[in-house]
């Protein structure tokens, strides 16, 4: 399947409110455009951080009010490290069980937003766990299809698109223009909350 196959399913299953569903075609969108970034990272989880680091700006911008390049969630990595990135967490916690068909861990989901521009989420540092905003599907959708990698790619409709605060981006319209959308993006008045969870961190 293309890029644009994954973004489109995705989209639609969003509609649907199946946002499981939504944010795995979302994921295996990333790992594509990623294997396409750099064909010489061979590990797959260490491409898909790459993207999603190397893109932390537009998806802090789309997820919503947190600074996604400096929290450090209170959780435990694969290898037991504690205090992860936004990356580890969509990929070990979210991207590695959906794409293995494997339930998510307890605690762990995608929460449907309640309003247009209206998300919640949640932390639990008691359980160990944490929920996503449902923008945070959009975050990964976009950031794969503004990939100039995937300049080339269509979905063939104009009904597919996405939003930052402020600006409407027509899927078909936007496929590999990373660089424009950043001239127009509302990065300056965005709130940029770095969550501290240093004083709180579970018992290892």
């Amino acid at each position: 399947m293309k890029i644009s196959d994954h973004i489109k399913h995705s989209i639609d299953a969003s509609d649907r409110q199946e946002l499981d569903q939504s944010l795995l075609s979302a994921c295996i969108a990333v790992d594509g455009t990623a294997k396409k970034m750099y064909p010489e990272i061979a590990e797959v989880g260490k491409r898909f951080r790459k993207f999603i680091n190397e893109h932390i700006d537009i998806i802090e911008l789309m997820y919503g009010g947190i600074n996604l390049k400096e929290t450090l969630f209170p959780f435990k990595d694969a290898k037991g490290k504690l205090g992860i990135t936004f990356a580890d967490v969509v990929y070990e916690k979210f991207r590695c069980n959906l794409a293995h068909g494997s339930e998510l861990p307890g605690g762990y989901a995608v929460s449907v937003q309640v309003a247009p521009g209206r998300q919640v989420f949640a932390i639990d540092i008691a359980n160990q766990s944490m929920t996503l905003p449902q923008s945070a599907i959009y975050a990964l959708g976009i950031a794969c299809v503004l990939a100039p990698i995937n300049s080339d790619q269509k979905i063939g409709s104009y009904l597919y698109h996405y939003n930052d605060p402020i600006n409407v981006y027509v899927v078909d319209r936007w496929w590999g223009k990373l660089e424009c959308a950043r001239q127009i993006m509302d990065f300056d008045f965005q709130p940029r909350v770095k969550m501290d969870f240093s004083t709180v961190w579970p018992a290892s």
